[in-house]
Formats: C-alpha cells, sequence, structure tokens
C-alpha cells in the first residue's frame, strides 16, 4: 500500500497541519476549505477521503498555485482510489463476519430447539427409569436446571466498528446451567433493557447508538429462573 513517504507528503497522519505553498494566494485560499493551520487532521475515514477530494481538485485547478507539491495530483488519486478499495473490502469482511455469526447464532438455536424436544419425548418415554439415559449423558429434566446459573465471567468488547458490537464471555463457574444469554443495555444511570438473546458464548449487536456512552451486560437463565448479572462493560461507538 502506498504510504504517506512515498507519496512525500510529509505529514503524521495522525496529527497532521496542512501547510500552504508559498504561492497560496488569498482568492484560492477563500476558495478552499481545507483545516485551517493547526487544526488536527480528520480522523474519520470519509473526512480523510473528502480532504483528499478537495485537495487533488484545488491541484488540479489551479496547478500553478501547487507546482511546489511534493506530491502531484495523479499520486493523490491514485492514493485515494487504494484507500477506497482497502475500505471497501474491509466493509466486506465486517459484513461477512456479522453475517456468520448471526448464522451461528440460529443454526445453533435451531439445533437446541430440535434437541429440546427429542429429549422431552425420550424423558416422557423413560419416566420413572432415568438410568436408561446415561448412554446419552443425560440425567433428564429433573436432575439438571434445579438452580438458576451463577453470574457469567470475563464480559469482554471482542470487536467493534460502526454501529456494531461483537461481545464474549465465559459460563458461569456456579449454579445451574445456563441455557440462554440475556444481552442487556443502558445509558449510565438509566433502566436496562434487553437487546439480545444468545444461546452461545458470544453475541453480535449491530445497529447500537453512536456517539454516547453505553453499558452492556450479560445474564443466564434457566428453566430454574434467572441467574446474576455480569459485570458491565462500557463503551462509545
Amino acid at each position: 500500500m502506498a504510504n504517506h513517504e512515498s507519496l512525500g507528503l510529509g505529514f503524521d497522519s495522525r496529527r497532521a497541519v496542512l501547510r500552504p505553498t508559498k504561492h497560496l494566494t488569498a482568492d484560492l485560499e477563500t476558495r478552499m476549505t481545507f483545516p485551517g493551520l493547526g487544526e488536527p487532521f480528520p480522523e474519520r475515514d470519509g473526512d480523510i477521503l473528502d480532504l483528499a477530494v478537495r485537495m487533488i481538485e484545488a491541484m488540479e485547478r489551479d496547478p500553478e498555485t501547487f507546482r511546489d507539491a511534493p506530491y502531484s495530483a495523479a499520486q493523490l488519486r491514485a492514493a485515494v482510489e487504494e484507500a477506497r478499495a482497502a475500505i471497501a473490502a474491509s466493509n466486506a469482511s465486517d459484513q461477512a463476519y456479522r453475517e456468520a455469526i448471526r448464522a451461528k447464532e440460529q443454526s445453533l438455536l435451531d439445533l437446541r430447539g430440535a434437541l429440546k424436544g427429542r429429549l422431552w419425548s425420550i424423558e416422557v418415554n423413560v419416566r420413572g427409569r432415568p438410568e436408561r439415559l446415561s448412554g446419552l449423558g443425560w440425567g433428564g429434566s429433573e436432575t439438571t436446571d434445579r438452580v438458576p446459573p451463577g453470574a457469567v465471567r470475563d464480559l469482554t468488547v471482542e470487536a467493534s466498528r460502526d454501529t456494531s458490537v461483537v461481545l464474549e464471555w465465559r459460563p458461569p463457574a456456579d449454579g445451574g446451567p445456563a441455557a440462554e444469554y440475556r444481552v442487556q443495555r443502558r445509558q449510565p444511570g438509566g433502566p436496562w433493557t434487553d437487546v439480545a438473546t444468545a444461546v452461545d458464548n458470544d453475541c453480535l449487536l449491530t445497529d447500537q447508538p453512536e456517539g454516547i456512552e453505553l453499558d452492556l451486560r450479560v445474564i443466564p437463565v434457566n428453566q430454574a429462573g434467572i441467574g446474576e448479572p455480569s459485570a458491565a462493560v462500557t463503551l462509545v461507538l
């Protein structure tokens, strides 16, 4: 990938400052809306691309003013196209990851439903003779889910991008086994609301609010009741 040094841009992309050439006229300065001297370089992908496009247009519109620039409009345009391709590839990868998470969660829900129905029918057939279930490693509903699960452990934000978040956690170490997990969200100090349900130890949340602080937590649930909530994680998208 082309870097700033190879293009001769001469700035740190994290906090760079645009410096006009000595030939920049007052008229051109009024027609361009670049960041002023001393302002931080844009951070968002779209803002960086927008600034680059405006710089290219200015260089092509008034090549005389920018004749001493250490990089050409063509070089800058090539860098823009490369950046756009990389962003598109990243977005496609993120989308594929989100779809894979959804597919996994749905397949586990389907499998869980099928297993519960099959095990229920078997339990009815062997009622009074639970030892016949030992070959399945299943003790039946009378020996499982007798108590609510304990608290979920080690809740973390595995990944986040735009308005999506992937949470991961470890199952409770005590209490009964969790049948499912409820993911809850709130703004600090506000009420908790359910935003998702998962049957595995991770969950993808999409379309989350941007620019505000969010608390997220996970609560395990089984037939005996609701377990203790996990410690909350806080983030801003």
